[in-house]
């Protein structure tokens, strides 16, 4: 008799030790009679005996007798059959530790935590009412409405790379060198892949001679593309498509019912409402690219959220938010799904906090077997944002109290390694995370800047998520705008009336300090490393005396001395009111090898694109300042292959020669 067997056995003895057993069912006859009845089973009748066995001696110790099941039931002999059937699973689950994969994907307790979070909702929706009816309007707003409209934050900022690519063109401003970010508009070196403004088409245009448009991959019906990658060396391009699916009508008024693919008031909508949405990830061909070919696709649940590419692998992730019609004997009501299969529980992250209505759910995909879904997990999460390394995955969300103020962030993190997903490790830290620039990773360290009530904070944090280092109490009445880590040097940048970048040594992680304190009038908003020993800083300028923004600002700060940082040169654009670099990060075109520093801004006249080169004696100086012809929703980009600057926006590109930054062409898709 093997092991396991055996403590099969002993745990039977042992739940049902006094137990009296009649003549005919001792285990002989039990034994006999399943022997009898399963010469049908003819492989493994070796392993079908002991099993039988087992179940017999289970049958003998339980019949007839008054025992107390672990669900608190009596067992009487009229329930025997079902009452040794649970026995014998639970001695089952006694012994290996576990229970069945049945079992295991009952999604309990992920149900708990969605029901927990709709009876919150409902108490704050009777509250709402209750309190407007009394006239009382001042109070009506739900206080957990609040901090989620504060928590969300998704914006980040460039990687240190600024986006250059060594074969002469300009790449997608990344927040992470190594691991690649879908955008809007990329380029191979000679083609330009630009999503159209509808986000139904993405247009191939050959930028050799005059530009044109010599090729198309359009969405399927009820897509949306939301952005692309490009893979030169693969001859591959990926799309993420939203998808709108009607769900199908049933007939519910007497007889079976009747699925249909048209509205009819006589129907009803199945499901939490009359539309969903899913993400898909569509993998093509260019290397012909008048003709391009699809090679695969796969689709998860929930709202687009973003995406990674590293090592040939797409990390994809989406927010899937649980409707209010759940049922807890149909999972589907509220699991999320990957390629129409529900994902796991023992792949549901659950924090610890006991609510929540949303996932985000990461899935990899191969780009050689595009349709093949290497793994998958989900977050259960009340709204977060993302932070990508290059070997882990940081979802952190913002938890706030009653009053509004921030509680903590609640931080997961993920691995990720050729496809394969590692399971979730979860800490918490006082203060909220401005943005991803905030957070970073490095030699094993998690180092992260927040604001915490009127003041600011540093910590690292170890590979548990333990916090080993931190420092507290920082610019009293400010908060963070922006920050940049690097190696063992961190800044940051605070603002209320003065704009104080601070640079921080994490050389120790346990015993992080800060090095030097900068103020001067503004703030800097988006910060990037600009060669050896300079940090760009673009935000806003601010008046001393009004405490107003009078203009977009550009700040060259020399850190070559890292506790006694400067700001070498700047220039305030007195007719450019904002800058898409301050909300969008890929919105910034910045090359330091090449001098290069665009974006575009807002001024009375419209949209206008900039373009900059720096010098340590000259300071800034604005190479380019024409007008976006075109008009979107999204920020515009800026793009270089060889000597020429592309600036697209919606469906025109407009294209200028970077030695004498005259234009020299345009098309309209």
């Amino acid at each position: 008799m093997e092991r396991r067997e055996q403590d099969i056995l002993n745990k039977v003895e042992e739940k049902t030790k006094d137990v009296q057993v009649p003549e005919s069912l001792k285990p002989g006859q039990i034994e006999k009679l399943l022997q009898e009845k399963d010469n049908k089973y003819k492989p493994n009748r070796a392993g079908v005996y002991r099993i039988g066995g087992l179940l017999a001696a289970c049958l003998v110790l339980a019949a007839g007798i008054g025992i107390v099941g672990s669900m608190g039931k009596k067992m009487s002999p009229e329930n025997t059959t079902e009452s040794v059937a649970e026995l014998a699973k639970d001695i089952k689950e006694d012994v290996d530790g576990e229970d069945s994969e049945e079992k295991k994907d009952n999604y309990k307790k992920v149900y708990s935590y969605i029901k927990a979070k709709l009876d919150i909702q409902a108490r704050e929706e009777t509250m709402f009412f209750e309190t407007a009816e009394s006239d009382v309007a001042k109070q009506a707003i739900p206080s957990d409405m609040q901090r989620e409209s504060v928590s969300e934050d998704m914006a980040a900022s460039a990687a240190d790379t600024g986006g250059v690519s060594a074969g002469g063109y300009s790449e997608t401003n990344i927040r992470q060198e190594g691991v690649d970010e879908g955008d809007i508009v990329k380029t191979d070196g000679r083609y330009l892949y630009v999503l159209k403004e509808n986000g139904e088409q993405i247009s191939i245009v050959d930028t050799k001679g005059d530009l044109k448009e010599i090729g198309k991959i359009k969405a399927k019906k009820n897509q949306q593309i939301q952005e692309i990658y490009v893979m030169p060396k693969e001859k591959k391009l990926v799309y993420i498509a939203a998808v709108y699916e009607e769900q199908q009508l049933k007939k519910t008024a007497g007889g079976d019912a009747e699925e249909l693919d048209v509205y009819d008031e006589e129907y009803i909508y199945l499901g939490n409402s009359g539309m969903s949405e899913k993400v898909e990830a569509v993998t093509c061909d260019i290397s012909e690219p008048k003709r391009p070919n699809e090679l695969g696709r796969i689709t998860q649940s929930g709202y687009y959220s973003s995406s990674r590419l590293a090592g040939g692998y797409l990390y994809l992730f989406s927010n899937y938010s649980v409707g209010n019609n759940i049922d807890s004997h149909e999972p589907r009501t509220f699991i999320p799904m990957v390629n129409d299969g529900l994902i796991r529980e023992k792949d549901i992250s659950l924090p610890p906090f006991k609510c929540g209505s949303m996932y985000e759910v990461v899935t990899a995909v191969s780009l050689d077997k595009p349709s093949e879904v290497t793994d998958s997990k989900a977050i259960f999460t009340d709204g977060g944002s993302l932070y990508v390394s290059n070997e882990n995955i940081y979802y952190y969300e913002t938890k706030w109290n009653d009053n509004g103020e921030t509680d903590k962030t609640v931080i997961r993190r993920l691995g990720y390694k050729g496809g394969k997903l590692s399971s979730a490790v979860q800490g918490s830290i006082k203060g909220y995370i401005n943005d991803s620039f905030s957070i970073d990773e490095y030699k094993g360290y998690l180092r992260i800047v927040v604001t915490v009530g009127e003041t600011n904070s540093v910590y690292v944090l170890d590979g548990k998520l333990k916090t080993v280092g931190s420092i507290k109490n920082l610019a009293k009445d400010e908060r963070v705008y922006s920050a940049r880590l690097l190696g063992d040097t961190g800044y940051f940048v605070t603002f209320r009336e003065t704009d104080p970048l601070f640079s921080v040594d994490f050389s120790n992680p346990k015993k992080p300090k800060i090095l030097g304190k900068l103020k001067i009038p503004g703030f800097s908003d988006y910060l990037h490393f600009y060669g050896k020993d300079k940090l760009l800083g673009v935000g806003m300028n601010v008046e001393e005396d009004a405490q107003v923004t009078d203009g977009v600002k550009l700040s060259m700060f020399d850190i070559s001395d890292n506790t006694d940082v400067k700001e070498e040169n700047k220039l305030v654009l007195k007719n450019v009111y904002s800058t898409d670099v301050s909300y969008d990060y890929k919105a910034a075109l910045i090359d330091a090898d090449r001098n290069m520093i665009g974006f575009a801004g807002s001024t009375e006249g419209g949209e206008r694109y900039y373009l900059f080169s720096y010098d340590e004696k000259a300071g800034f100086s604005c190479n380019l300042s024409e007008e976006i012809n075109g008009r979107s929703g999204r920020a515009a980009r800026g793009v270089y292959i060889g000597d020429s600057l592309y600036i697209v926006c919606g469906n025109v590109i407009e294209a200028y020669s970077l030695k004498d930054y005259k234009k020299t062409g345009d098309l309209i898709l």
